[in-house]
């Protein structure tokens, strides 16, 4: 007998089992999600969901493969010394001027950014490269971590790969062409923002020069830069040949920068790097990743998704502007910036149809990216912390909250004037 229930019904139901497997009982979010999607397809009358459970575990498997070799490429920068050496020869040659040290060492981050579409995945490869560079200017693991996560978000919004964007754009039937312009004017002023307030506000109190190697020159920084240059070229290369080239899809990308530097790994150094790439903190978010693809397929089958959409569109004018811009990363908290894009951003898009779409997208997909730093996933800001090997998720929000505002900023005038910059950025 069927129970009959409102899909917001439902959607309450899901956020109370929530609260209770993961904030009263602990559980790890996997365990929750599933658990979780269980109860609410019986709920819904649909029963075991078998079905949906495999194909909603396979729903992001992309981003799962991407997430282990950026691991893999990081383990290996770090065990093969090439992070080190980038890093001395870096400091070397600019000695303690902290602004200058920033800007070189978010390049990387920034730029797998761009090409993965992905934070998490810009903080586990390019994020070794600013560790030890940062630690020996003078930063603290909070500092560090918060720097590393605020540059790798605007690197996952920068054209020509942006995940959620690129989700956004799917759901309105949108050509994923002409957003380059909209996309950089979104996140090179976070990136600035970033190197700026890190420089001169967040930054060390007290800067030092901290070298392993004072011989370390330019060419320990192109050779420890070397396996990230191979990947940079290879990402070139397939866009500038497109019909020539075969693309080999970033997370093959990575392992083959990470499989660069082998020679340099010894056998048991390599069996470590094995082993941390596929355990502790990247198992469990590739774990809170298939489990979310779970959540989103059963939110689908018992209408709680369309519901949704049907509660954003129907929120009106001026309530809109304040349900996307607190609703977006609270929901993406628990359901990462790419679905709460998808499930929020979508219907959002719709409502906002009189408008660019390409900025409509743009604007939305950083609204979505500071769910980044929010928990309970808060992919980013708990990666960055586990690149360093310290600070907390809280310690990096506060930390990194000036830039973050500058994104709001960045987005809300997007969404605000976006017939007067129609003709500018698009």
């Amino acid at each position: 007998m069927a129970l009959g229930l409102h899909p917001g019904i439902i959607f309450g139901v899901a956020i109370a089992l929530f609260i209770i497997f993961h904030i009263a009982l602990k559980w790890t979010l996997p365990a929750a999600f599933v658990l979780l999607a269980v109860i609410v397809a019986f709920i819904g009358d649909f029963g075991f969901p078998y079905r949906h459970l495999v194909e909603g575990g396979f729903g992001f498997i992309n981003l799962v493969l991407a997430l282990f070799a950026g691991t893999f490429f990081g383990h290996m920068m770090r065990e093969s010394g090439a992070a080190n050496a980038a890093a001395d020869g870096i400091i070397n040659a600019v000695g303690g001027r902290v602004l200058v040290v920033l800007t070189l060492v978010a390049l990387p981050i920034f730029v797998v950014g761009m090409f993965v579409g992905l934070s998490g995945v810009a903080v586990l490869s390019a994020g070794v490269f600013a560790v030890p560079a940062l630690k020996r200017i003078g930063f603290d693991d909070a500092g560090t971590a918060a720097f590393i996560a605020v540059v790798a978000t605007a690197g996952m919004i920068a054209p020509p790969v942006n995940v959620p964007a690129m989700l956004l754009a799917d759901g309105v039937n949108m050509p994923w062409t002409g957003v380059t312009k909209a996309l950089l004017f979104l996140s090179v002023p976070v990136l600035i923002a970033a190197i700026v307030w890190f420089s001169y506000g967040g930054g060390p109190k007290a800067v030092r020069k901290d070298v392993e190697n004072p011989n370390a020159g330019f060419g320990d920084t192109i050779a420890g830069l070397a396996p990230f240059l191979l990947m940079v070229a290879i990402w070139l290369a397939v866009r500038i040949f497109p019909d020539t080239l075969p693309d080999p899809a970033s997370p093959l990308i990575l392992v083959i920068g990470g499989l660069a530097v082998m020679h340099k790994v010894r056998r048991p150094e390599l069996r470590n790097v094995v082993y941390s790439t596929f355990t502790g903190t990247p198992l469990l978010l590739g774990a809170v990743l298939v489990t979310v693809g779970i959540v989103v397929q059963v939110m689908t089958l018992t209408g709680v998704r369309g519901w949704l959409v049907v509660s954003t569109m129907g929120l009106g004018t001026p309530w809109i502007y304040p349900g996307l811009l607190f609703g977006m990363p609270l929901l993406g908290g628990a359901l990462t910036s790419m679905v709460v894009a998808d499930v929020m951003g979508v219907p959002a898009a719709f409502w906002l149809i009189k408008q660019d779409m390409i900025i409509n997208v743009s604007a939305l997909s950083g609204l979505a990216a500071l769910a980044e730093f929010v928990p309970p996933t808060s992919i980013a800001a708990a990666l960055s912390c586990y690149v360093v090997g310290g600070g907390t998720v809280g310690q990096v929000f506060r930390r990194s909250w000036p830039p973050l505002l500058v994104l709001v900023l960045m987005a809300v005038i997007m969404i605000m004037f976006a017939p007067q910059l129609a003709g500018i950025i698009t």
